[in-house]
């Protein structure tokens, strides 16, 4: 029995329900709380902190393997790794111990919360669920007893059963059926029913049992001694377990019913359980699970193939050593502290005068041909028994006796610490005599044999401290060994095979199989995985030509396919085996003898039964939070670390489960552990497969690999993104340093244009200024004296005139070259500076416009908008002239009719447009030397302004110019 309690992470010692679901997981209901257990740990499942919730009453798995949880406060069920509240309009459920869950169908589970049986359906598979009252009031109304229910259970027909009020009722086709007293049952409450695999309908109440076989009308009595059956108010429990014996419990432990009688287990046979057992999970090949009251968690390993036998069950001492049937059926059990009988009704009991009693230590047990028992001691006494006889003979005493087998002829040999004896016709003589001819083989007179036997040639083989002997009936021999070699280590065991061949081990080097070939010993090392380095102590060969092994860590067993090996985990009683203490029984069970009690196999067949072992991946985690196990995993890259948690749901030998795993993509050999979980720190980014096995060594299976794949992302800098920019910015280095150079020339360049027009500028308002000067000059000074020139040539004229006409023409020619002159003068003033912009920037395009009209006859017209035209005398300038060029090449080239004139403001901009009709020309090949376009250009610039020249030949041209209200600097 192996118990399970708050050191193993059972926190609540209370166990209430057990339940298994279809992957192997093992669900452990308290009175605190709901545990999982996948045969390393507990893990517990947080429902509700309310008042009740905690206490689980009930499990049941349903037939798409949900589980359900059922609680003093409501019913949940497990959804992932979440248990969810189930919620229903029409009513609250909440549950009390007992058979409270049956299977009805497909989606369709019968719950039974408040003396009313709920029928909870699905129609879309699960994924919402709906509560209805099973039964109509009408029926409930028909039927009383229906108003105290106790129990449900589903039929292998689909009919109803429940435990009602004092009464058995069956629902089956809409009709109830009430049964009690008629039927042969007595009015109790029925809390536990169950039908058997044979059809048999089984009831349990507080203390009785009844049964109702398949084809019977009258329900029979199987209840349990009754001095058992003390204790009140007890939950009744109904199991079936996997040879198709019910269990069910009384106050000291479990009860079985074996077809005709019950059978306890209790504290007498290591099976303590505290306040009774609440819980029964039938395991198959697992074992027996067993809920307690008070002492947590029992696993009953081994159930039912094993059985194990202590002192509490009647022996007289833990170490046992030999085992005996005789004629008679009596089971003999020799130990440290003398011999016992296994009785009938179960247990041992000493009976006085067997084998000297109990101050000896029996170390081997045999029977002759006509039934009479022979023992040996430790001490080297040996007695025999007749048959019938109730006291012992002594026959001699021998030194420390290793044990003693008869050959085929009748001789028993015996195997002593100082030699070899026998007795040649024990009918005749019963004298054993010391074999001295060993002596002469083995050049020593003392040798300490270990064990013998005889082989299927009729040789006798024996192991000694001085090697290996035979007898072949006439002469001893030392036979020499072939193939490997001698065997390493002294041997100490020795067993002879049906087949011809010999099995022998030695103490701590191995074991190994040997042949007869020409008067050597052909060997070859059999050891397997399981007994390195391990202490062979016995050796058998078996009616079905299995070899056992006994060892100080367990037993280890061939079928002559594969090997097993069994151990406390298995169901043995202990590990540590004792010398020679193999034996087979008349019916083919095995007996093994250790040094804290007997165990017995009681179907050996049994543990070559096909094991299926399955892992799963039951957690990842990384950075701190749980990631989906039953999906692949999409993950950005971290530097922490993934963590990844296994189980491999076998329960029997679990100590023996290795794990093998790799992360495929990250390394290509299997790495192996113990312990069901790894780590895995800053994995690099890549898609990766992780695999893990998982191998039973001791049961030699192992499991399909199970495999999550996990993808993780690349960090920014390593993106394939990324290393697409890094590579277009190398390919742009070049091109934007030399895109920088090229922008570091060009703004120079328009520095240097910038400040070649602000000195242009400048210039301009230079040249503007001298021109006003000299306008001024010109008009002031010059205008003067040729004024005055005209007036003197006049005086002239009008004195000396009349008196000499010629002089008169001559002055009057003075007179109209002076004019001329004027009219000269006043021309280059007016070129130089027009008066008239000194009137105003209209009054001067005006006067431009009828200027150029009166001397190219071309029509010209002027458009200002002089609300909103109000420039300073650069800008007035600057339009003026622009203008004023345009006309010049108009009157030149255009050979136009029409020009206009159009001058505006929008926004902050001024917008002037000089527009003809006249024949245009290709901007594109505008001659280099168009100073006047280039000049209108230059113009607009200095003032920050833009030229915009459109013309199409035979369409006219168009000037629009557009300049800042105020200058950027200003603006700014």
């Amino acid at each position: 029995m192996h118990y399970y309690s708050q050191e193993d992470g059972l926190r609540n010692l209370g166990v209430t329900a057990l339940a298994r679901q279809a992957n192997g997981y093992i669900w452990v209901g308290t009175e605190n709380g709901l545990f999982r257990y996948d045969g390393a740990h507990f893990q517990r499942f947080d429902i509700s902190d309310e008042t009740g919730a905690l206490y689980i009453a009930a499990l049941h798995v349903d037939a798409s393997d949900r589980l359900w949880i059922g609680t003093l406060k409501g019913l949940y069920q497990l959804q992932g790794q979440r248990l969810v509240p189930m919620r229903f309009k029409n009513t609250e459920l909440a549950f009390h111990w007992g058979q409270v869950f049956a299977q009805l169908g497909p989606d369709r589970l019968l719950a039974l919360s408040h003396d009313n049986i709920w029928q909870i359906t699905s129609a879309d598979g699960g994924a919402t669920w709906q509560a209805q009252q099973f039964f109509s009031a009408e029926q409930l109304l028909q039927h009383p007893e229906m108003q105290a229910l106790h129990s449900l259970h589903v039929g292998p027909k689909g009919d109803l059963w429940m435990g009602c009020d004092h009464s058995l009722c069956h629902y089956d086709q809409g009709k109830l059926v009430v049964l009690g007293k008629k039927d042969g049952l007595p009015a109790k409450q029925w809390g536990a029913l169950l039908h058997d695999r044979q059809g048999t309908l089984w009831l349990r109440g507080e203390k009785q049992v009844f049964a109702l076989p398949a084809d019977a009308r009258l329900f029979l009595n199987r209840s349990p001694p009754q001095d058992e059956q003390k204790k009140q108010e007890r939950v009744p429990i109904l199991a079936e377990d996997h040879n198709g014996m019910i269990l069910s419990q009384q106050d000291s432990g479990l009860i079985r019913w074996d077809g005709r009688n019950w059978q306890s287990f209790a504290d007498g046979n290591g099976l303590t359980v505290s306040d009774g057992i609440s819980a029964i999970l039938e395991g198959g090949n697992n074992g027996l699970w067993l809920g307690s009251a008070g002492r947590g968690l029992i696993h009953w390993l081994g159930y039912p193939d094993w059985e194990n036998w202590t002192s509490r069950q009647g022996l007289p001492h833990n170490i046992v050593w030999s085992f005996l049937r005789d004629q008679a059926g009596r089971f003999h059990v020799g130990t440290r502290s003398g011999s016992a009988v296994l009785q009938k009704t179960g247990g041992f009991s000493i009976l006085q005068g067997r084998y000297g009693g109990s101050s000896h230590e029996w170390i081997s047990m045999i029977e002759d041909g006509k039934g009479r028992a022979w023992a040996t001691t430790l001490s080297g006494t040996l007695v025999r028994r007749e048959p019938g006889a109730t006291q012992d003979t002594l026959i001699a005493k021998l030194p420390v006796s290793n044990g003693m087998f008869f050959d085929r002829s009748g001789q028993l040999w015996l195997n002593t610490q100082r030699g070899l004896y026998v007795i040649r016709q024990p009918d005749v003589s019963s004298l054993p005599l010391q074999v001295k001819e060993i002596s002469s083989v083995t050049g020593a007179k003392d040798v300490n044999v270990f064990h013998g036997c005889q082989s299927t040639s009729g040789a006798l083989w024996f192991v000694s401290d001085k090697g290996l002997l035979r007898f072949d009936g006439k002469e001893w021999s030392n036979p020499r060994f072939a193939g490997y070699g001698t065997p390493r280590g002294e041997l100490n065991t020795i067993a002879c095979s049906s087949k011809g061949n010999l099995w022998l081990a030695s103490l701590d080097a191995g074991l190994w199989r040997a042949t007869e070939q020409d008067g050597t010993l052909a060997i070859s090392d059999i050891t397997p995985p399981q007994l390195q380095r391990q202490s062979v102590l016995a050796l058998l060969e078996d009616s079905r030509g299995w070899l056992w092994v006994t060892s100080d860590a367990g037993v280890a067993v061939w079928n002559r396919n594969q090997w097993r090996f069994f151990n406390q985990q298995s169901g043995m009683v202990w590990n540590d085996s004792n010398t020679d203490a193999l034996y087979e029984d008349h019916d083919a069970s095995m007996w093994v003898g250790t040094s804290n009690g007997a165990s017995h196999i009681l179907r050996p067949e049994s543990l070559f039964l096909p094991l299926s072992l399955k892992v799963m991946v039951e957690s990842i985690t990384g950075d701190g939070r749980q990631l989906p196990s039953d999906q692949p995993v999409r993950l950005p890259w971290t530097s922490g670390a993934l963590n990844f948690r296994f189980a491999a749901l076998s329960f029997q030998n679990h100590e023996a489960i290795e794990f093998h795993y790799r992360m495929k993509g990250l390394e290509q050999a299997w790495s192996q552990t113990a312990t069901p979980e790894v780590r895995y720190s800053a994995l690099p980014p890549g898609r990766y497969r992780f695999q893990v096995t998982a191998e039973n060594v001791a049961m030699q299976t192992s499991s399909p690999a199970a495999e999550i794949e996990i993808v993780i992302l690349a960090p920014w800098w390593q993106t394939t993104l990324f290393y697409y920019v890094c590579a277009v910015l190398l390919l742009l280095v070049p091109f934007l340093l030399q895109r920088a150079r090229i922008r570091r020339l060009l703004a120079r360049q328009r520095l240097k244009e910038q400040l070649a027009r602000e000195r242009a500028y400048e210039l301009e308002q230079s040249r503007e200024e001298e021109r006003k000067h000299l306008t001024r000059e010109i008009h002031d000074e010059l205008g003067q004296y040729l004024s005055a020139m005209r007036m003197g040539v006049s005086v002239i004229g009008i004195e000396f005139g009349e008196n000499d006409p010629a002089l008169q023409g001559k002055v009057q020619r003075q007179v109209s070259l002076v004019d001329s002159t004027i009219k000269i003068v006043r021309n280059i003033v007016s070129a130089l500076r027009p008066g008239a912009l000194d009137m105003g920037m209209v009054p001067a395009l005006e006067w431009l416009a009828n200027e150029f009209s009166e001397n190219t006859g071309v029509q010209c017209t002027l458009q200002v908008d002089e609300k909103t035209i109000v420039l300073d005398e650069k800008r007035a300038t600057t339009f003026f002239r622009i203008v004023q060029e345009s006309l010049t090449n108009i009157g030149r080239h255009a050979q136009a009719s029409l020009v206009e004139i159009r001058l505006h403001r929008k926004d902050a901009q001024y917008l002037l447009e000089v527009r003809d009709n006249g024949r245009g020309f290709d901007p594109l090949l505008r001659k280099k030397n168009s100073f006047g376009l280039t000049g209108i250009r230059e113009r607009a610039f200095m003032l920050g302004g833009s030229v915009d020249i459109v013309s199409v030949p035979g369409a006219g041209t168009t000037i629009r110019v557009q300049i800042p209200v105020e200058d950027a600097g200003k603006a700014k």
